[in-house]
């Protein structure tokens, strides 16, 4: 499965550098850089920005992208439809991840964890 990256948010993404590995992160609350209890009753994502050693057992699913492979959890594998797609919005500059059949989440925050560490 392949995840189309528009040309603005690759420029978004650009700054972490290519000696990183992407995730994109339904915050459900499961897995290592998701916070006990943060489970909600909304879908919100997150791409999360790791080092290239991280260890990605959480996500097992790779999606192929023009940035390279994008991890994505196995427990969100409902959401991936075919034309996923993580945009910009120009209104407000924020990272969309949609497919042709809706919008997932029309404001995706980026997470570096070395910086949160």
């Amino acid at each position: 499965m392949k995840i189309n990256i528009s040309e603005e948010a690759k420029t978004k993404l650009a700054k972490y550098g290519d000696d990183k590995n992407i995730l994109i992160d339904l915050d459900d609350g499961l897995g290592k850089f998701s916070g006990t209890g943060d489970c909600a009753l909304i879908t919100k994502f997150r791409v999360i920005i790791v080092d290239k050693n991280e260890d990605l057992t959480d996500y097992p699913i790779e999606l192929d992208s023009d940035l390279g492979t994008i991890y994505f959890k196995s427990t969100a594998s409902d959401f991936l439809k075919s034309d996923l797609k993580l945009e910009v919005n120009p209104k407000n500059q924020l990272l969309v991840l949609k497919s042709d059949f809706e919008t997932l989440d029309n404001a995706v925050n980026i997470v570096d964890i070395a910086a949160v560490k």
